[in-house]
């Protein structure tokens, strides 16, 4: 009977040894209570409430519990990196708040914020413990680049636009759609090609886009505007949109044609008939007839528009080889040459002709002689 009731007090005496080691001891740890602002953006500050609960049996005396922030967190100015509790009572807690500034370029995610807890000087009474804080980047899009092919749009063309976005934010873009609305009548974006789904777009992507528009044949030499539309959700879901403006320079094409090269014996001219071929006005157009070297006659329009034809006069020369030197004012006030082989091969009149035209001329004042004595004999008459 003694053996078993000494055995019976060995244990309870194991049991409370135990139990002072595991429970009756201090056994402090921290729990993230609050968070203000939830989530909280990078570049901005945040407030945390944190308890310092002891699970165990006995109080904690003089616990120093020391927070440790690390990138992307910083206390902010006046915060106490130490804070040392008298007394927290066992199964008890107390409770603290920090406010710390969130680094800018934190991206979205939960970072850990470590604290460190001691109860007495030596090392061995330390232990560390973190909490989570939820960070919530905001996307932010611009417009890396822009470039269009054909690079130079003329009107009655096409062109596709091929466009670069980079999201320079710490927050992903998420189901990224372009879109491109015009502003005007003579660029209108074509359907199949009006918007271009780009999935979802990281903090520091870049990401390329293909967009296509048709450009008016009515199209002037111009820059036109036009409104790229970045369609997004942010990282808590809710829609969101950026609107880029971008210019659109349209700009025609002068291309011009020898159409006829006719002699006006009468006259003694030979009438040269040029097109404008191309898509824009050539302005300041002076035309330089050359023959064999010799400049042997000018002539100048002050425009000749797209599509349009004119006439330059020059003096009758019927054989021979030479050019047709233009000189005009293009699209980007750019001066331009245009140069077109002339060879000249009429037939000269001949002298019966000239004869015939001689004669015909004495005939027709021959008649105007007799008219005019007939009616001076009319008026003589009358008087």
């Amino acid at each position: 009977m003694k053996i078993w009731t000494l055995a019976l007090i060995s244990a309870l005496v194991l049991l409370i040894l135990n139990a002072n080691v595991r429970g009756f001891s201090p056994a402090l740890s921290t729990v993230l209570v609050a968070q203000n602002p939830y989530p909280v953006e990078p570049g901005g500050n945040v407030n945390i409430e944190v308890q310092i609960q002891n699970t165990g049996y006995s109080g904690a005396v003089n616990a120093v519990v020391e927070i440790i922030a690390k990138d992307p967190f910083k206390l902010l100015p006046g915060e106490d990196v130490k804070k040392t509790f008298a007394n927290i009572p066992g199964s008890d807690f107390v409770t603290t708040s920090y406010n710390l500034h969130v680094n800018e370029s934190a991206i979205t995610g939960d970072y850990d914020i470590e604290f460190r807890i001691c109860q007495g000087e030596a090392p061995s009474s330390c232990n560390s413990d973190v909490i989570s804080i939820n960070v919530q980047g905001e996307a932010e899009l611009i417009l890396d680049s822009l470039e269009t092919v054909p690079s130079k749009i003329e009107p009655g063309g096409m062109a596709d636009l091929i466009v670069r976005v980079k999201n320079i934010g710490t927050g992903t873009a998420k189901n990224l759609n372009l879109r491109l609305n015009s502003t005007c009548d003579e660029l209108i974006p074509v359907l199949a090609k009006g918007s271009d789904y780009m999935g979802d777009l990281a903090p520091g992507q870049t990401k390329t886009g293909e967009l296509r528009l048709s450009v008016s044949s009515a199209a002037e030499d111009k820059t036109y505007t036009l409104i790229l539309t970045a369609e997004y959700k942010n990282e808590n879901n809710t829609a969101a949109e950026k609107e880029f403006s971008i210019g659109i320079p349209v700009t025609g094409s002068v291309l011009l044609d020898v159409i006829t090269i006719e002699p006006n014996y009468n006259r003694n001219i030979l009438k040269v008939e040029v097109a404008n071929k191309g898509t824009s006005e050539a302005k300041s157009l002076e035309a330089k007839f050359i023959v064999e070297g010799k400049v042997v006659g000018i002539d100048y329009i002050s425009s000749l528009k797209a599509n349009k034809k004119t006439i330059f006069d020059f003096p009758l020369i019927l054989q021979g080889s030479g050019q047709l030197v233009m000189d005009y004012i293009g699209p980007g006030i750019e001066k331009n040459q245009t140069v077109e082989d002339i060879v000249l091969n009429f037939e000269v009149p001949s002298s019966g002709d000239g004869t015939m035209i001689f004669a015909g001329v004495i005939v027709v004042i021959i008649i105007i002689y007799f008219l005019y004595r007939k009616f001076l004999r009319k008026k003589t008459k009358k008087q």
